[in-house]
C-alpha cells in the first residue's frame, strides 16, 4: 500500500520568493527535512517546528471566523514571556535537539501581545532558524516594525482578502485596507533604512471559488516579496466517510502550544482531543513521544487515519483527500 504524504499541499506560492536572499546550508537542510521526514515517517527526537500562540485575542471580527467568537473569557489571553522562554529553553543547538521553525500565531492576532518582538529576539538567540507569524496587519505600526526588524524576524504573512477595499473590509470587520497597505509600505521603507531584506513579506489569501488568482497576484505583487494562497477549509464539513491512503504530515513536523501553555498534537484548532498536557507540567519531548501520538502516527502510516476519532472528519484531512481524488 502506498501512503500519500504531501507536505505543504494546502499551500501555493503564486509568485515564488519564499526563500531568504542568502540561503544557508542549514536552511536547505531544514526545508528538506520538512518535506522528507513525513514521507519517510521519520520521527526526530523533538518537532522541527512549533506553532506558539502569542495571543488568542483579536482586534477584528471577521465574518468567516467561526472560532474566536465562541471562545469563553477564560480562553482569551496573551502568552507570557516566561511561558515562552520555558518552551524555548527545552531545545538546544545540537542538530537533533534544535528548534528550526517557530510561528507565533494560531487563532488570534499576535501583535496584540506587546512581547512578540522580544519573543522573536529570544528565539533567534536560541538558534531558531525561521521565525514568522500571520497577521491582519492593522497593528503593524512603524514602532512595531522597527522592533521586529531589530529582533530579526525572518518572515511575516499578511492576510488580505480580495483586490479592493470594499471586498476586504466587508469580510474583515474593523479593518481598513489603506491602513494595512500603509503599514506594509512602512515596513518596506524601514528594511531599506536598516539595509536588510528581512522580514520577507508575504501577502496571502484563501482560495475561494470566485477569486481570480491572476488578478490577485497582479494587484498585490508589488507590495510583497511573495503572494500566496492556501486551500479553503470548510469548517462545517465533517466528512467521516472518507477513506484514503493518506497520512497527515504534521505528525512528523510540528506541534501547537496555546497562549496558556496547553499543548496539542497538531494545529487544527478543532482537535481538542489531541490535548497532551501543559508546558507547566510536561515537557515537549514527552508530549512528542506520547503513547497516543505514537499510536496515531502508526494508524496514519497504515492508511487508517479514519480510525483516529480526532482525525476522521478533520476539515483539513477532508480537503486534502478530496483534492487528491479530483
Amino acid at each position: 500500500m502506498g501512503i500519500t504524504v504531501k507536505p505543504n499541499s494546502n499551500f501555493e506560492s503564486l509568485t515564488g520568493g519564499n526563500l531568504p536572499d542568502e540561503v544557508s546550508k542549514e536552511y536547505l537542510e531544514y526545508r528538506d527535512a520538512w518535506q522528507q521526514y513525513p514521507k519517510r515517517f521519520y520521527l526526530r527526537p523533538i518537532p522541527l517546528h512549533l506553532d506558539i500562540e502569542a495571543s488568542s485575542l483579536c482586534n477584528l471580527r471577521c465574518t468567516f471566523c467561526d472560532k474566536l467568537p465562541l471562545l469563553q473569557k477564560n480562553q482569551l489571553g496573551n502568552l507570557s514571556l516566561e511561558t515562552f522562554k520555558r518552551v524555548l529553553d527545552q531545545f538546544s543547538p545540537e542538530p537533533d535537539k534544535r528548534l528550526w521553525g517557530l510561528k507565533l500565531s494560531y487563532r488570534g492576532e499576535p501583535l496584540i501581545n506587546k512581547d512578540v518582538p522580544e519573543m522573536v529576539r529570544y528565539a533567534k538567540e536560541r538558534g531558531v532558524l525561521d521565525t514568522y507569524f500571520n497577521t491582519n496587519g492593522m497593528l503593524l505600526t512603524e514602532e512595531v516594525s522597527r522592533a521586529l526588524i531589530e529582533a530579526h524576524l525572518d518572515r511575516i504573512s499578511i492576510s488580505i482578502d480580495g483586490t479592493n477595499a470594499e471586498e476586504y473590509e466587508f469580510v474583515r470587520l474593523g479593518a481598513k485596507l489603506d491602513v494595512v497597505l500603509h503599514n506594509i509600505e512602512t515596513l518596506k521603507r524601514l528594511r531599506e533604512e536598516y539595509r536588510v531584506t528581512y522580514p520577507k513579506i508575504r501577502i496571502q489569501t484563501v482560495k475561494l471559488e470566485n477569486l481570480d488568482l491572476n488578478q490577485y497576484v497582479g494587484k498585490w505583487k508589488d507590495y510583497a516579496d511573495e503572494v500566496a494562497a492556501i486551500d479553503f477549509k470548510d469548517e462545517s464539513c465533517r466528512n467521516t466517510e472518507l477513506r484514503g491512503e493518506w497520512a497527515c504530515p504534521q505528525l512528523w513536523q510540528r506541534m501547537t502550544i496555546e497562549w496558556d501553555g496547553t499543548i496539542f498534537g497538531c494545529n487544527n484548532d478543532d482537535i481538542r482531543g489531541m490535548c497532551l498536557g501543559n508546558v507547566n507540567d510536561r515537557s515537549i519531548y514527552d508530549c512528542w513521544h506520547d503513547e497516543r501520538m505514537m499510536e496515531i502516527r502508526k494508524l496514519h502510516t497504515q492508511g487508517l487515519s479514519h480510525e483516529v476519532n480526532d482525525c476522521n472528519g478533520c476539515p483539513w484531512r477532508t480537503a486534502q483527500i478530496q483534492k487528491e481524488c479530483r
